[in-house]
């Protein structure tokens, strides 16, 4: 089979397609898949396979070429100039995380290796989904000769479980785990301030008038990020005398996370059970908020595009926030009020972590709370029952 076929892509991600293959092929030189030497496919089979445009599969190449891992040679071809023992003089680590559809994740990755350079390391992207598939690329890890790893953690690490928590702890490679933690391991860890960024979100909200908040989220309430940014919310009503809500959780439904396709889809039609949820919560709820604090702006998204279909005005009738400032925030038909999380810097900073630790650091676990930066925009305004008055 054609090697080819080890790259695919897709057209409906956030994360452009010259960079996905870009980010592929370093995976497969770096790792040692596509070896010194070897020829790289064709522009014309990369265009037939990946049903991409030849200027996209150029500037891919272009940025590889640029990395030092690959060269052209006219009339022949692309071959692979990254060499292995290269591994010996740069140590190899790797970069695990879940599947993306934002630039968040590319972010991080460019910090890492910015720091990975500036200190003679190489990095390795690993993209995985289920757990077991987690644990499992973790384990192999060592035979790629990688000497340590930085993780973004799925879901379930962070759920009480003695099987995967027993897993983990038998991983021989020094870990650094970024923002969310797994359960009961004790590791290097960096994390956004999300306590500080929701607290300036409700602090703004609280500050144009809006007494009623309702904080809406996806079903897996177990993540450290959800809860801080609820206790940062219910933490600020409570400091104004406000009245604090349960969370609206748009389903029961533990294995879904609401990414940018799916915050789409699910906004697309009020047969959506999640909009359906939303629509209920709206209609049945007494006092209305006036306010909504979403966990993420894909959730906010999500939360938009259902307040349209209902015809409810935002922000005219309903003020909403998100957070993580994806690039999206900015370009919606209503620009969304959010909170920035700085990704380079904690890639950065968790790559150096790691490099501390392969470099002879053996004190306790680190613990780093990198800032975020509050960002307004006009999807929040004063409510109708204060411009009334």
């Amino acid at each position: 089979m054609s090697r080819v076929f080890d790259i695919s892509v897709s057209p409906r991600s956030f994360i452009s397609l010259h960079v996905q293959i870009q980010n592929q092929l370093r995976q497969l030189i770096t790792s040692g898949q596509w070896v010194h030497g070897s020829q790289l496919p064709s522009e014309n089979e990369f265009v037939h396979h990946l049903k991409v445009s030849r200027s996209t599969v150029r500037l891919a190449l272009q940025r590889v070429e640029i990395e030092g891992l690959i060269q052209r040679f006219p009339g022949r071809g692309t071959f692979v100039v990254y060499q292995a023992a290269q591994v010996q003089a740069h140590p190899l680590v790797a970069f695990v995380t879940g599947p993306f559809d934002s630039d968040a994740l590319l972010w991080m990755l460019n910090g890492a290796e910015h720091e990975a350079r500036a200190r003679g390391y190489q990095i390795i992207l690993k993209v995985v989904q289920p757990q077991d598939d987690e644990l499992a690329v973790l384990q192999g890890l060592k035979k790629q000769n990688v000497a340590g790893v930085f993780i973004w953690p799925g879901a379930e690490a962070a759920k009480s479980n003695p099987h995967i928590t027993a897993t983990y702890g038998a991983l021989d490679l020094p870990m650094v785990v970024i923002d969310r933690q797994i359960y009961g391991i004790e590791c290097d860890f960096v994390t956004s301030d999300h306590y500080a960024g929701a607290s300036a979100l409700m602090q703004h909200l609280i500050e144009l008038g809006h007494q009623d908040i309702v904080f809406l989220s996806h079903a897996k309430t177990h993540l450290f990020a959800f809860q801080e940014r609820y206790r940062a919310y219910a933490d600020a009503l409570q400091a104004h005398g406000l009245p604090v809500r349960d969370p609206w959780l748009m389903s029961h439904d533990l294995d879904t996370e609401v990414n940018g396709h799916e915050a789409l889809r699910l906004s697309s039609s009020l047969n959506e059970p999640e909009v359906q949820r939303l629509k209920d919560y709206l209609q049945t709820c007494q006092p209305c908020p006036t306010a909504i604090f979403a966990l993420s702006d894909y959730v906010a998204i999500m939360a938009m595009r259902t307040l349209k279909i209902l015809n409810i005005r935002v922000p005219d009738d309903m003020s909403v926030v998100g957070f993580d400032d994806i690039d999206l925030a900015g370009y919606l038909e209503v620009p969304l009020t959010t909170v920035a999380q700085d990704y380079f810097t904690l890639g950065k900073q968790a790559s150096g972590q790691l490099f501390n630790r392969l470099e002879g650091y053996s004190g306790s676990s680190v613990r780093e709370v990198i800032p975020t930066r509050l960002r307004i925009r006009a999807s929040t305004s004063v409510p109708l029952s204060v411009l009334r008055r």
